[in-house]
């Protein structure tokens, strides 16, 4: 039986679409086009995966400073490319200085959008190769690890809310911009939610494609218990970098990144854990709490468990400045998957 209302809607959007691509200068869409920045926008083949991604550095790189790098995710081809976000993107990377990575990706169809089933795999597909161009540009280029964020405009979405969403770990903010959204596309990545993630939806409030979409993906984050900033623009279904970069520049100032990480150093001692952090910024103390009443003043603590549990791990770590910053993770012994849990604003 076929699914009318679906059919329908994307009739309408394959159509507006069409007319986004021949109309660009009457619909705001957005175009390919020469910056005129000074370097080169380089088309690399990623060794592991075989796939093209392009990527652009300041023309005055320095390998002595680090940068941040922003990853851009690109719309439904055949309206929008890699190479035309990329577009987007370089004259902002040379004017505030800093890298920018636009992968080609295959699950960012947003106007004949696949069943769940077959949009899950192109979206794992699509994170692997996120994740090896990322890999692939760090091994090249002096990255600030506490500086690495994701975005993507109209079908990206889904490709920022499915990598994004699973690594915070890795990507310090993730920002969508008119995206495409459908909750049973995410079913199971709710369950990897930092609540300390910045997370960042920009929707238009006359956007014919994706302004409804885009109400619909603040209120299941919301369900799921992310840190949400929900931004209505006016205008039609377009691009917006500048607007996503100041996203950026404001958690990098106002939100303290840290994040917690246990391994086991010691295979005849499974409960035996070992703690380490990753912050953007050099704390002046730690206090840690175990969950078993175990605690610990030091930067990377070790710590053995009396039995296999499931434990609530916390660490309290002081700024430069004297502010505390509060994190905590819920994590099964032996088995050490961490989930982020909030244990009250920080």
């Amino acid at each position: 039986m076929l699914n009318l209302a679906s059919r329908t809607g994307d009739f309408v959007k394959y159509h507006l679409a069409i007319l986004c691509a021949l109309l660009p200068l009457c619909t705001g869409c957005p175009q390919y086009r020469d910056s005129n920045v000074p370097g080169d926008i380089r088309q690399v083949r990623e060794p592991s995966s075989g796939r093209d991604y392009f990527a652009y550095s300041p023309i005055d790189y320095d390998q002595s400073r680090q940068y941040a790098l922003i990853v851009v995710c690109h719309g439904t081809k055949g309206f929008d490319s890699a190479r035309r976000q990329i577009g987007d993107w370089v004259k902002l990377a040379e004017e505030k200085q800093f890298i920018v990575l636009a992968p080609k990706l295959d699950g960012v169809n947003g106007v004949f959008i696949p069943k769940a089933k077959k949009q899950l795999k192109l979206q794992q597909r699509d994170e692997q190769h996120i994740l090896a161009c990322i890999r692939h540009v760090r091994a090249g280029f002096n990255i600030a690890a506490d500086r690495i964020f994701l975005t993507g405009w109209s079908g990206g979405g889904f490709a920022v809310l499915h990598t994004g969403l699973g690594h915070p770990d890795l990507f310090r903010a993730i920002a969508i911009m008119q995206g495409n959204f459908q909750g049973d596309f995410f079913g199971g990545v709710g369950q990897h939610i930092d609540p300390y993630q910045p997370v960042y939806v920009a929707y238009g409030s006359n956007d014919v494609l994706t302004g409804r979409e885009g109400q619909k993906c603040v209120e299941w984050l919301h369900e799921q218990g992310a840190a949400v900033t929900e931004n209505e623009i006016a205008g039609p279904h377009k691009n917006h970098p500048k607007t996503a970069y100041r996203f950026f520049e404001r958690v990098v100032r106002k939100v303290p990144w840290l994040h917690i990480s246990a391994v086991q150093d010691e295979p005849d001692s499974p409960l035996t854990v070992r703690f380490k952090t990753l912050a953007s910024f050099a704390p002046r103390r730690f206090s840690w709490t175990f969950g078993d009443g175990g605690q610990s003043p030091i930067a990377s603590p070790t710590h053995t468990y009396a039995r296999e549990d499931t434990y609530t791990v916390s660490l309290e770590a002081e700024m430069p400045d004297g502010l505390k910053v509060r994190r905590a993770v819920e994590m099964p012994v032996p088995q050490l998957q961490l989930l982020p849990v909030r244990l009250g604003n920080h």
